[in-house]
């Protein structure tokens, strides 16, 4: 497949269109100018037939260019990022393929089902094998800094194709109002690469978390499955057996994946200590006192409460924490969350709080404070609200805040949080001696309250939250939570013989 005189043309219209929007007059003059432009990027992609990737390329940069608002919007970046895959060859336009696609993930199950089998279509018909395989093996991110250098170089020839176009005599005659504006959309391309070491990361990010969700539907072993319910008709081309179905989802970093939290004796360790260790001996909670390891890092040794946060983590004082609304769940022992005593309202001597206002319902509970159904039943939720005056009370407090990062569980099946919200790890000691003492007494009770108190000067306020969807539905895949009633069948070996 080859460049038509037609498709040049075509997008040649286009990028004067928008290049010149609705300016008239000198069209030829404008058009010569356009294709100046149309045909530099045409030589920055590696396919040759490759028409859409020219024209959605030019719009989009274009569109950045011409307006500042737009490069900083990350979903600007994300579109632009995705076209720019089709500029490093072979793999690239794939990925482009794909990436399109994922922009649709809407986080229904249903929907999402049928995105991905539209994925899967398009790998099949790119003639890329085992596609699941190859989807869930795919990690935009390790092509960060390529992308960033294509994007830079891509930016630094159309604005040569620009001025090429100025300095041409067909430049030379246009007015100056349309130099100038072409002068505009020269010094956007300038800004772009400015940008990309930035935005490019961020935009990389959000479309890794869209990827996931797709990853995550995807399964080890083969398609062939039967229903375990009734006598289902199964075609049998070879003597089979029945295999436990084992739901395994791909571990990947998404969205608000876990800061830097290394506590396995490497130079990233000693990065993680440097950074904390400073406030800890100043009187801040030790966030380095735990450690083990998170499903994301595999064996690796981490810290644990540095690895619940996303991003930066701030140290704030008693006057940071003033007019602040803070919240935790708590609640009895339940089917997954099988400590005895269940949680406690105050949490231990170093506990985690919400920060914001308290979640309306167990999904953005769950989900956005990416609390696992194995951690915490809910049950109750307490509401503290911190008065203005907060660091005369409790001057001493010191506390960690940041976003929350996502959470995978460790059974089966996998349940999955993306996190996202806000959180504080703190010690307000006999302030939340008090909210836990009461706590207690509320769990006991086990009654439908709505109790205010006033605990050293600062307003508390408990109340039962009654959601009946706690527990083994949010952060599960559809088509995890009806594994249970599901076989696939796998063919034996020449010389296999199934045993009874």
């Amino acid at each position: 497949m080859s460049w038509s005189l037609e498709d040049f043309k075509q997008t040649s219209l286009q990028v004067g269109q928008w290049c010149w929007g609705t300016m008239q007059g000198a069209f030829n003059e404008k058009q010569t100018i356009s294709q100046i432009i149309t045909d530099a990027a045409i030589g920055m992609i590696p396919l040759l037939g490759d028409v859409t990737a020219v024209r959605d390329l030019l719009a989009v940069s274009i569109g950045m260019s011409a307006d500042p608002r737009k490069r900083q919007q990350v979903m600007e970046w994300v579109l632009l990022v995705i076209l720019a895959f089709a500029l490093i060859p072979v793999v690239g336009g794939v990925i482009k393929g794909v990436g399109r696609l994922a922009l649709r993930v809407a986080g229904d199950v249903a929907k999402d089902e049928k995105l991905l089998c539209e994925v899967i279509e398009f790998l099949n018909r790119m003639g890329h094998g085992d596609a699941p395989k190859w989807l869930k093996a795919l990690d935009v991110t390790r092509y960060q800094s390529e992308i960033i250098s294509k994007i830079k170089d891509f930016c630094s020839t159309i604005r040569r194709a620009i001025q090429k176009a100025l300095d041409a005599q067909v430049g030379k005659l246009l007015p100056n109002e349309w130099r100038l504006q072409l002068e505009g959309i020269s010094g956007g391309f300038q800004a772009l690469p400015e940008l990309a070491d930035k935005m490019v990361p961020q935009a990389l990010t959000e479309l890794n978390a869209k990827l996931k969700v797709l990853q995550n539907a995807v399964y080890n072993g083969e398609i062939h499955e039967i229903a375990t319910g009734g006598m289902p008709k199964v075609k049998r081309e070879a003597e089979a057996y029945l295999e436990e179905r084992k739901v395994a989802r791909e571990i990947r970093k998404g969205r608000y994946c876990s800061a830097e939290c290394a506590a396995d004796g490497t130079e990233a360790e000693a990065r993680v200590k440097a950074k904390y260790e400073p406030k800890i001996e100043d009187g801040w909670p030790n966030i380095l006192a735990k450690k083990g390891t998170m499903p994301v890092f595999g064996k690796d040794e981490v810290y644990l409460d540095v690895g619940s946060f996303h991003g930066e983590i701030t140290a704030v004082k008693a006057d940071q924490l003033a007019g602040k609304t803070l919240y935790r769940a708590f609640g009895k022992k339940s089917e997954l969350a099988t400590y005895e005593k269940g949680s406690s309202a105050g949490g231990r001597e170093i506990a985690y709080w919400g920060v914001g206002d308290a979640p309306k319902n167990a999904e953005e509970w769950r989900t956005r404070s990416a609390v696992l159904d194995t951690w915490n039943g809910n049950g109750f939720l307490v509401v503290v609200h911190l008065p203005n005056n907060f660091a005369e009370l409790m001057p001493n407090v010191k506390a960690w805040q940041g976003k929350i990062a996502e959470q995978y569980g460790t059974r089966e099946p996998i349940q999955y949080l993306e996190g996202g919200g806000e959180q504080l790890v703190a010690n307000f000691g006999k302030l939340a001696e008090e909210i836990t003492t009461i706590g207690e007494k509320l769990k006991a009770a086990d009654k439908d309250v709505h109790l205010s108190e006033v605990i050293e000067g600062i307003r508390v306020d408990f109340f039962k939250t009654n959601w009946q969807d706690v527990e083994k539905v949010h952060g599960y895949s559809k088509v995890e939570e009806s594994a249970a009633n599901a076989a696939r069948t796998r063919q034996l070996g020449e010389e296999e013989v199934q045993k009874k």
